[in-house]
């Protein structure tokens, strides 16, 4: 939980950062610093502050070597020893920036640097950095008036909500990284993420928020890709597992693996699959798996769409199995030569 009801924006920098492969460019004034007045930075603050005040999802600058030799890492580090320096820092992180912004989807635009003072991040206090790039502007009326007349003219602003490209840096677990929260709303999922990937090169922070993610994705594979080849769940089965599987992430507080499993499956030959599927899946991904851990709430509510409830029947029907598996049957209709499922209820709405 980051609480900013106090903080303070002591710099604020601002350069331009074209896209690299249409050769745009960066463009760094001669003072980058710009003075803010009380409104703005009570603005600022709000509109860059206010989406990451929830977020459970933390990580660290990642480097092969060292995290020391981590390039905006090092320009970090120089912000938090030497504040002053953040001006110097912006132009070298802008350079940095613009080596990466090699995507046609990537819009050249102002890439805004902060240092913010007296920050909460989970009860710790803590000054960060905030690293932003503006990619869309929004266009608004500005109406003149005269004795005579009213003059409508159309502007185009930076938008103070939630930012496409964004991150925090908090000035804690130095030697680990820092702790750093970000987004990135410009790149699809499938792809590498020229700002979080590429830019930042950051590692996910293995924490329960992390531990939630993934076992949220290795029961939704499992139950969806492999339990109905090797064991033969038509698809009723296979959303009866889903549903089940989301409602243990939901109504409980703790995931511990052998009591998921045994709830979920209760054939020992489908536990054996899962804990080997669940195996293979950390190996794969080179990610280290808790067995128990407290399951976060965030994650759950982020990731819950994954476990989709819906038969599609041809292009004529869409059945929502929410529940009660026993009230739902399948079939084949010899008469009509098609497949058929017979559903029982109480009320219709």
């Amino acid at each position: 939980m980051l609480d900013f009801s106090s903080a303070r924006l002591s710099r604020f920098a601002a350069t331009w950062v074209g896209n690299k492969n249409r050769y745009e460019g960066i463009v760094v004034p001669k003072q980058t610093l710009i003075p803010i007045h009380d409104a703005a930075e009570e603005i600022l603050i709000a509109s860059f502050l206010k989406p990451f005040e929830k977020t459970e999802e933390f990580f660290f600058f990642h480097h092969e070597e060292d995290v020391s030799q981590h390039q905006v890492y090092q320009a970090c580090m120089e912000i938090f020893q030497n504040p002053e320096n953040l001006s110097e820092q912006a132009a070298n992180l802008a350079q940095m920036l613009y080596a990466h912004c090699e995507n046609p989807k990537v819009q050249g635009g102002e890439f805004f640097l902060a240092h913010f003072e007296d920050l909460l991040l989970q009860g710790e206090p803590t000054t960060a950095i905030g690293l932003w790039k503006v990619e869309n502007k929004d266009q608004f009326f500005k109406t003149e008036r005269t004795a005579e007349s009213f003059t409508l003219n159309m502007l185009e602003g930076i938008p103070t909500g939630k930012p496409q490209v964004a991150a925090i840096i908090f000035n804690l677990d130095e030697a680990e990284g820092f702790r750093i929260c970000a987004v990135d709303t410009v790149t699809k999922k499938e792809e590498r993420s020229f700002w979080k990937d590429e830019f930042l090169r950051l590692r996910p922070i293995e924490d329960n928020y992390f531990n939630t993610r993934h076992h949220i994705s290795i029961a939704s594979e499992f139950i969806s890709q492999k339990a109905p080849f090797k064991f033969g769940l038509d698809r009723t089965e296979t959303i009866d597992l889903l549903n089940r599987s989301g409602e243990y992430f939901k109504e409980n507080d703790l995931f511990e693996v052998d009591d998921f499993t045994k709830t979920l499956f209760p054939e020992e030959e489908q536990q054996e699959a899962f804990r080997e599927f669940r195996d293979q899946y950390a190996t794969a991904y080179a990610v280290p798996l808790e067995d128990k851990f407290d399951i976060s709430d965030q994650a759950v509510k982020r990731d819950f769409k994954v476990f989709k409830s819906v038969l599609k029947l041809d292009k004529n029907f869409h059945i929502y199995v929410h529940g009660r598996r026993d009230l739902i049957e399948r079939g084949f209709d010899d008469e009509k030569g098609k497949k058929y499922y017979k559903v029982w209820f109480e009320h219709e709405e």
